[in-house]
């Protein structure tokens, strides 16, 4: 093996012989190879510290965003229309659970079907950011019928749109149907269909004229009996009720604590047509 002078000349190393070239080429690469490993090493390490990190941040940044949100969309003031057999409490229990809506929450995800006794349908405007306004339509009662436990409560047009263990105060019980069977949104068969318009015309005067009516009884001829309190008022068989409407009015507040029958089924306009007979 030959050899030769190891000398240093202008950064360059210069070595005696062949084996230790070799070995100082191994201790480098060596070298090198720990280098590289402590340069990845160190990389690992802070990726692993980097990623928990960028993901508190964020998380932090979602809470923040997620929470500004939430108080900027803050419903404060919810406004009703049209509700009048619920209060504008008893609205917000059924439509937002008793809880403070949110307008954003609501626009994206609220639930604008839900199913509400004696309402027909509600529409919601959102006034952006903070504001609702709540238009309710509630279904058109003008009577109702005991069926099998129940309140049927009917339209003008003799439809049953509501079936119900509560009792409506303002909505008077119709007695003397005759009727087979009553289904839920269908038609209430009867004899005279026109009966209903009467019940519609009985229903629009009570509401004028503020008359508190507990019950009304048709009779087999078709004659048309309307109790209040312990009063029996007979209102007959006509095609206009508007005066005997107008004229139990005026009579209205006389009948509170009475107790018998008051006659205006024969009623002419004069007052010797209204008889009263007081019960024994």
């Amino acid at each position: 093996m030959s050899k030769r002078k190891k000398e240093e000349l202008e950064g360059y190393d210069f070595y005696d012989d062949i084996d230790e070239l070799d070995r100082a080429s191994n201790a480098k690469a060596k070298a090198n190879a720990n280098k590289s490993r402590t340069i990845r090493k160190r990389r690992t390490n802070t990726k692993r510290v980097t990623f928990p990190l960028a993901l508190l941040i964020s998380l932090l940044i979602i809470l923040i965003v997620g929470f500004s949100a939430y108080v900027a969309f803050r419903v404060d003031v919810i406004e009703y229309e049209g509700n009048t057999h619920y209060s504008d409490e008893e609205m917000s229990d059924f439509l937002f659970e008793g809880k403070t809506p949110n307008s954003l929450i609501y626009f994206l995800f609220g639930n604008t079907n839900i199913e509400i006794p004696f309402i027909q349908k509600y529409d919601v405007e959102i006034k952006w950011p903070n504001k609702f306004y709540v238009t309710v339509y509630e279904k058109p009662i003008i009577g109702y019928v005991k069926y099998m436990g129940s309140y049927m409560y009917f339209d003008k047009d003799g439809i049953v749109v509501e079936s119900s263990t509560e009792l409506i105060d303002s909505v008077p019980e119709v007695q003397g149907l005759e009727y087979s069977s009553i289904v839920l949104n269908k038609k209430i068969e009867v004899a005279d269909e026109s009966i209903f318009d009467k019940i519609l015309e009985l229903a629009q005067g009570f509401d004028k004229y503020d008359l508190d009516v507990d019950s009304i009884f048709f009779d087999s001829e078709g004659n048309i009996y309307v109790y209040i309190g312990s009063v029996k008022v007979a209102m007959g068989n006509t095609d206009d009720y508007s005066e005997r409407l107008f004229e139990l009015k005026q009579l209205y507040s006389k009948l509170n604590g009475m107790s018998g029958t008051l006659y205006l089924d024969e009623f002419d306009g004069s007052q010797s047509s209204i008889i009263f007979k007081k019960d024994n």
